[in-house]
């Protein structure tokens, strides 16, 4: 029984640590047919006319959230709600 217990602890843990979100596999111009493929159904979509937004919410991150902007079908902008990339001056 201990065993088991210990072996589900790890799991959980392993889990809670490893990143869920694949933004990195996101690319500029990709279609949303694409971003789907690469990142899974989105949490929640919104937008009108020929803009987009898809979310993604991770399992094992809830707190976080994370967009791709899409206008007229392509990737124009992605990222994590909230971080603020440096501009070089």
């Amino acid at each position: 029984m201990h065993r088991w217990f210990l072996w589900i602890v790890l799991v959980v843990f392993l889990s809670g640590c490893s990143p869920w979100i694949g933004m990195h596999k996101i690319e500029l111009g990709m279609s949303k047919a694409e971003v789907m493929q690469q990142m899974g159904k989105p949490s929640n979509a919104s937008g009108s006319g020929n803009e987009e937004y898809l979310w993604y919410i991770p399992a094992n991150r809830f707190w976080e959230r994370y967009y791709v902007h899409m206008v007229n079908g392509k990737v124009e902008a992605y990222g994590q709600l909230g971080k603020q990339s440096e501009q070089p001056q």
